[in-house]
């Protein structure tokens, strides 16, 4: 009755196992000639529970935590390329390549001129945009990641608390049947941040396992995890760089890649993979256009009266401003962190008339530089001059989208597989009240008919007392 009254209370409680009373004949006695029944004795009160659904139930939400955690990053990542509702990248690019053009068909027009340079600001600025952007997704994941750290550490001291509790009762010979489902509990907390292999050892003590990574508890040991954080190359700011994972006392061997699912492998995988590799093609391709455009540029004339000798060359003349070797955006640029240093060049800031048109001096009409440069946004220039940039940057932003799109069909059918999980948990260890309903009149009935056998003996006794008075 006491165990029915615990399931009934405990039927709305996350994580209970429902229990049951485990019986066995009692030891017979023998009477004269016969052997006579002593009744029942409890054997055990054991839990509804069984390791390889346990087991089962903790990997499905291991597989969907890293599938919903995916989707939600990609869906940052993918909100930085939106180019629905405002104008991207390759928006911008375009822009800027087609005023390139018109300047080719006015190269003496100021007006134009002025269009050029500004376009070329937003083609700066997006690419800042971009870049930005994705520092910011980068440290939202280290700062979960450092969350995250903490929440694990408290939950692995909690179950290596729990493993002395459950050991000290079950010593002296109890059941540690409401320990074990809070360390179950704990258990699949845990199994939320990376997948995890649990046994008894040799020793009889509770062992957690990181999949393909080592012990974090073992009986009433605990291994503290710690957060280290690495500076991105080419970079001088922390905040840009990644945290890694290690053992707090092994802090010189990171085992951040060899998290696979979780939550913590959906961060570490959409920073290290799909951040990691925007940033890549990005700064490829903010380092092409600096360079390729710069290239045609410092083969031009500014709009500007250049002295020339007798036979037409121009002749270098320190005193005058500089009309020729100009770079349209600065330099030197290298290929790391090149979307978030790409800038204009000094001279066209200071004056629009430095932007060259013009391959000979003193012919304001003269519009081939223009017309080469606009001709870049249609050349393959980068990867190895096997992609335009245009083709470049939509691949990028197509591969994010086909990313998301995989993310959410598999968060999808991991939350169906997880929910599944859950049911048949659900089934093998959930209290159902009119089951225990029916054991309470069950025991109801024992216990009369109980009353009756001893009031039918009583009875028997008086009958016997009354005829020896």
């Amino acid at each position: 009755m006491s165990t029915t009254s615990h399931n009934i209370a405990n039927a709305n409680t996350e994580g209970f196992s429902r229990q049951e009373v485990r019986t066995e004949t009692g030891i017979s006695l023998g009477e004269g000639d016969y052997v006579v029944g002593s009744g029942v004795e409890i054997q055990s009160i054991r839990r509804a529970h069984d390791e390889l659904v346990e087991k089962k139930l903790n990997t499905s939400i291991t597989s969907h935590k890293f599938n919903e955690e995916r989707t939600s990053q990609l869906g940052q990542v993918e909100e930085v390329f939106n180019e629905i509702n405002s104008d991207g990248m390759n928006k911008v690019l375009n822009r800027f390549f087609n005023s390139m053009s018109e300047l080719s068909n006015q190269p003496e027009n100021e007006t134009v001129r002025t269009v050029v340079k500004e376009n070329a600001k937003i083609v700066v600025g997006d690419f800042h945009r971009i870049q930005s952007s994705l520092d910011h997704i980068r440290a939202g994941i280290n700062k979960k990641v450092n969350l995250t750290v903490q929440e694990i550490n408290g939950l692995t001291t909690n179950i290596a608390k729990l493993n002395k509790e459950i050991n000290i009762q079950e010593v002296s010979g109890g059941m540690a049947n409401d320990l074990r489902d809070q360390r179950d509990n704990s258990l699949r907390t845990l199994a939320e941040f990376f997948p995890l292999q649990v046994y008894t050892d040799g020793q009889n003590q509770f062992v957690v396992n990181i999949e393909g990574v080592g012990s974090i508890v073992a009986g009433g040991l605990a291994q503290e995890l710690a957060v280290g954080s690495t500076i991105k190359d080419g970079s001088s700011n922390i905040d840009k760089g990644n945290a890694e994972l290690f053992f707090a006392n092994r802090p010189g061997i990171p085992f951040t890649d060899k998290i696979k699912s979780g939550t913590l492998g959906g961060l570490l995988k959409t920073r290290n993979d799909e951040v990691d590799g925007l940033e890549k093609q990005l700064d490829e391709l903010a380092h092409g256009l600096v360079h390729a455009t710069n290239a045609i540029h410092r083969r031009g004339f500014a709009n500007h009266p250049v002295p020339v000798d007798a036979e037409g060359n121009p002749v270098p003349n320190a005193s005058l401003r500089k009309v020729t070797g100009i770079n349209f955006f600065k330099e030197p640029l290298d290929m790391k962190r090149a979307a978030e240093y790409i800038d204009i060049s000094d001279d066209i800031k200071e004056d629009v008339n430095n932007i060259a048109t013009a391959l000979e001096a003193n012919k304001p009409g003269d519009n081939r530089v223009a017309l080469a440069i606009s001709k870049l946004q249609h050349e393959k220039v980068l990867g190895s001059g096997t992609t335009t940039f245009e083709e470049q940057y939509l691949k990028s932003v197509g591969n994010i989208g086909l990313q998301t799109g995989k993310s959410k069909i598999d968060s999808e059918q991991s939350s169906g597989i997880l929910a599944q999980a859950k049911s048949f948990k659900e089934r093998l260890s959930g209290v159902s009240l009119d089951e225990e309903a029916a054991n309470m009149v069950r025991y109801q009935n024992a216990y009369e008919a109980s009353a009756k056998v001893i009031k039918a003996s009583d009875e028997m006794f008086r009958a016997v007392l009354g005829l020896l008075s």
